[in-house]
């Protein structure tokens, strides 16, 4: 999608999401868009112009789900460094809070034999509930957006076979545990995740019929990337060294008879014969500490926290302090969001589906159970696990930028902010006394959904969309929604 493209959409667009006649009128007269909507609107392809003159406000944009009040306020008291200090170390937070609003999820706790026996279609939904639950309210911030990212690298799509089940115990035992540990120890639990073991295959991997589903992918995907120097012989050993990892009764399980114990070669390192768990075992031990990995997965973590094209001299920082601390990823996350490159990086990332969703319903203090919000991440293309392919979700900007897509969040905007969403409320309007003005209703809405936003201009253009110096109270509430909705539809919003 071009700017010339978007631009000769964009009237069209805004008729369809349903503005009313009023609100058209404020936005494209004359067959022009009108200065707020070239403000909101334009800048589609490409960053914003506008620029985000917060420190606190940037930081919570990458490592939360979007900036809250509260923790604007926390981060300005505690100072930048101290705030990601604390937020490295989550199990010091005190997240009692969220526990309530995840207390009816009952299979979130079960393991793999009592899930296997309940309706798969319970236990996936409750595991959706959860993710959104946590994304919208955990103080846990940045351990909820790693578990989002290094879910998705161990992706795991949850609409095959047993995942149905298994991946509510790959989310809290493979994954959740390991996001600030060592990748050493995050890979090893994600071999041994059944979830895993059969969303690639290897559980039908034996001796006899060597399945190399597995083997590829933890190369390819997992550690060494496309371009990481292995061959199609390598690819055939570690599927070698991996036969008999199967599931028995839903838990992993290890068949020694079904294990290939010849010797093996494996990146140049042979395997002696006579060998069983530990071949399997040395391959992960060989993968982890290779160069290659540590360039692979610092390119991808910084192309989530810095930009989609990351400087290269910054991914090269970040795999070598991978390499110097054998993988831990706590340390490798404080070099990122301590790194010049990190802070000087607003405005590089367009939200994806979900995380617009959870950020536009923080900025509005939405109080939900979660199941609205999966219903709508959904629709707006992004459903929870529900990626096939075993790369799962793409995290940059071109592979969300569509016509189609911003049609459905400009949708998807106006209704939350309008309180129009079912079981969900929302919470961002002080109630207008009669001196309420259009231009201290838009600086509120400004400084509530775009903190830290520095186009001072956009407050005097919504306050003429609210209807200027004459605007009467009944006016002004009636309007004051649809401004917050086309706020969060904005790109100075999308883009963080």
């Amino acid at each position: 999608m071009n700017r010339r493209t978007f631009m000769k959409d964009t009237a069209a667009l805004l008729a369809v999401v349903g503005l009313p006649s009023w609100a058209m009128e404020k936005l494209y007269d004359r067959e022009q868009l009108t200065p707020l909507a070239q403000q909101l609107f334009l800048p589609f392809i490409g960053a914003p112009t506008a620029t985000i003159d917060s420190a606190a406000v940037h930081l919570l944009n990458r490592i939360s789900y979007g900036p809250t009040p509260d923790e604007v306020a926390r981060v300005l008291q505690l100072g930048l460094s101290a705030y990601i200090e604390e937020q490295l170390a989550p199990t010091q937070i005190d997240d009692r809070d969220l526990a309530p609003r995840l207390a009816a999820l009952t299979t979130l706790q079960m393991n793999n034999a009592e899930l296997l026996e309940q309706k798969a279609q319970v236990v996936i939904r409750e595991l959706e509930q959860a993710t959104v639950l946590r994304a919208l309210y955990s103080r846990q911030q940045l351990q909820e957006v790693l578990v989002d990212f290094w879910s998705n690298h161990f992706n795991i799509y949850i609409g095959k076979g047993q995942c149905r089940f298994l991946k509510t115990t790959d989310d809290r035992e493979a994954i959740r545990p390991h996001v600030l540990g060592r990748f050493r120890d995050l890979l090893g639990a994600s071999a041994k995740s059944p979830a895993m073991l059969f969303f690639l295959d290897n559980h039908l991997n034996r001796k006899q019929a060597p399945n190399e589903n597995y083997g590829r992918e933890l190369m390819e995907l997992h550690t060494l990337g496309v371009e990481g120097g292995y061959t199609e012989d390598d690819v055939q050993a570690v599927a070698r060294c991996f036969t008999g990892w199967l599931i028995r009764q839903g838990d992993f399980f290890f068949a020694l008879r079904q294990h290939d114990t010849a010797e093996k070669t494996v990146l140049g390192m042979t395997m002696p014969a006579g060998r069983g768990l530990e071949d399997g075992e040395q391959v992960l031990d060989l993968l982890a500490q290779h160069p290659a990995t540590a360039h692979f997965i610092a390119s991808k973590l910084c192309r989530r926290f810095v930009a989609d094209a990351p400087p290269d001299a910054l991914v090269q920082q970040i795999a070598t302090v991978f390499q110097q601390t054998d993988g831990d990823l706590r340390q490798v996350m404080q070099a990122i969001l301590t790194a010049p490159e990190f802070a000087s990086a607003a405005n590089q990332k367009f939200r994806r589906p979900a995380e617009f969703a959870i950020a536009a319903a923080r900025a509005v203090g939405a109080e939900t159970d979660g199941k609205q919000l999966v219903q709508q991440i959904q629709q707006l293309g992004q459903p929870f696990f529900g990626e096939p392919a075993p790369n799962g979700y793409p995290d940059v900007a071109p592979a969300w930028l569509s016509t189609s897509g911003l049609l459905g969040r400009w949708n998807y905007a106006l209704s939350l902010a309008a309180d129009k969403l079912p079981n969900l409320q929302v919470n961002y309007l002080p109630a207008l006394a009669d001196t309420a003005t259009a231009i201290t209703v838009a600086n509120h809405l400004v400084m509530a959904l775009l903190p830290g936003h520095t186009a001072s201009d956009v407050s005097a253009y919504l306050a003429e969309f609210l209807g200027g110096g004459q605007a009467s109270i009944q006016q002004l509430r009636a309007r004051a929604p649809v401004a917050a909705g086309l706020l969060l539809a904005a790109p100075i919003f999308q883009w963080h």
